[in-house]
């Protein structure tokens, strides 16, 4: 009998190795798609500027072969001669424009730094400019460089009324946010309404799910899929991005699955995992993508992680203690415990970060009611923000988030204007 388990576990492992490249290939195909017909789109509109550039020559033609049958009596045989040759200068300078720009316009050069550039499948030359694709084949957990945070002081925008009722749009001790970067969207979790609500990325509200939700504290998106973590519940959700439940899993304790008040959490696109922080379990488990226990992190390290972040190179987890930010290599080998400390004193209760390309922590500070920026050693670059509720200050901030434009954006439990966008 042990040996028929055995091979009824090797057969399960086989199909869902089968199942994980299949479904590999198709978001790559699909993503491959999406670039030839941005590309096909490019080649068109070049189409158009060689036809409309051929009819400009084709009417400075006409104009060459009419000054040649004007009559002699008009203009002097040296006038003549001095206008024919103008024209055909001009005419020839066209021709051998329209020849570079036809010919550079075509020439398509892919960046080679393929393991760099995986996401977003490489960069593109036309005419001398880079394109780089709008699509990627797995969730960007990686950002884009804020070029000046300094810059940062007053928000661009700010929406989403903080007025603890449960009207469409209207917020209830909100808590974690996260974006899906195909269409922008942003998802946050209202934690006392329990459920969630989506907002476009210039924060119109869109609509909201409620399945299955317990005081639903943090989120993380990939492709297809949203992730919430239920504080008072002490389980994982998954949903599809338009909010039906497609799993859960968890319950109390301190076992396999089994969570403690979670808190953060984050994907990893090395492997499809699920980082989740078990807060009151001082650790942090690993999850497949369909939410099977698969390890765990910090085991007699950790005291209440509150957020991660995963790369493709090191996995990013703030904590309780003093160090706060704990860092860890992609073997989970710990390499660094950053002092994230600002203006010289320690933080106040930091809840949530996320990272820019450059390993930037951009961290939002609970208590004290701001957000600060880090470099990857910990040492305090920016700051910006203090206790109000006017625009441009916070009051309990605490989901924090990057979008793909570059836009800091940040959720407090208290403002009155509680999304604002930096």
């Amino acid at each position: 009998m042990a040996s028929v388990a055995v091979k009824r576990n090797f057969i399960e492992q086989i199909k869902e190795s089968r199942r994980k490249i299949r479904d590999c290939f198709k978001r790559s195909h699909e993503a491959l798609q999406l670039r030839e017909s941005s590309l096909l789109s490019r080649i068109d509109q070049i189409e158009k500027d060689y036809n409309r550039k051929t009819q400009e020559m084709q009417e400075l033609l006409e104009v060459l072969n009419k000054s040649k049958s004007f009559n002699t009596d008009t203009l002097t045989s040296n006038k003549l001669k001095a206008t024919h040759q103008g024209i055909e200068s001009l005419i020839n300078k066209q021709i051998e424009e329209l020849s570079v720009n036809t010919d550079s316009s075509i020439v398509f050069e892919w960046n080679n730094q393929f393991e760099a550039d995986i996401e977003q499948l490489g960069s593109i030359k036309l005419n001398g400019q880079i394109i780089i694709s709008p699509t990627r084949i797995f969730p960007p957990q990686v950002k884009p460089v804020v070029s000046n945070y300094k810059a940062k002081q007053l928000p661009t925008a700010y929406c989403c009324k903080n007025s603890g009722k449960k009207a469409p749009g209207e917020l209830n001790c909100p808590r974690g946010i996260a974006i899906h970067y195909q269409t922008g969207n942003i998802y946050i979790a209202d934690r006392n309404n329990n459920r969630v609500q989506v907002f476009s990325c210039n924060g119109d509200y869109l609509f909201m799910f409620s399945e299955k939700m317990n005081k639903p504290i943090c989120i993380c998106i990939s492709e297809n899929e949203v992730f919430v973590t239920q504080c008072d519940g002490h389980c994982i959700n998954k949903y599809e991005l338009e909010g039906e439940l497609i799993k859960s899993v968890g319950c109390e304790g301190n076992g396999e699955a089994q969570f403690y008040n979670p808190r953060g959490l984050d994907l990893s696109d090395r492997n499809s995992t699920v980082y989740v922080c078990d807060y009151n379990n001082n650790r942090v488990q690993i999850l497949t993508e369909e939410l099977k226990f698969h390890s765990m992190l910090g085991i007699d390290l950790f005291n209440h992680p509150r957020d991660v972040k995963v790369t493709r190179d090191r996995v990013l987890v703030l904590d309780k203690s003093d160090p706060c930010m704990f860092v860890f290599n992609s073997d989970h080998v710990l390499t660094n415990r950053l002092i994230t400390r600002g203006d010289g004193k320690q933080t106040n209760v930091p809840l949530s970060f996320d990272i820019d390309k450059d390993y930037n922590i951009i961290m939002s500070d609970f208590y004290n009611h701001c957000v600060y920026v880090f470099n990857q050693e910990g040492k305090q670059i920016h700051k910006f923000g203090k206790k109000g509720q006017r625009i441009g200050e916070f009051y309990l901030p605490y989901g924090i988030a990057l979008d793909n434009t570059g836009h800091i954006i940040v959720v407090c439990e208290k403002n009155i204007n509680c999304l604002q966008f930096f």
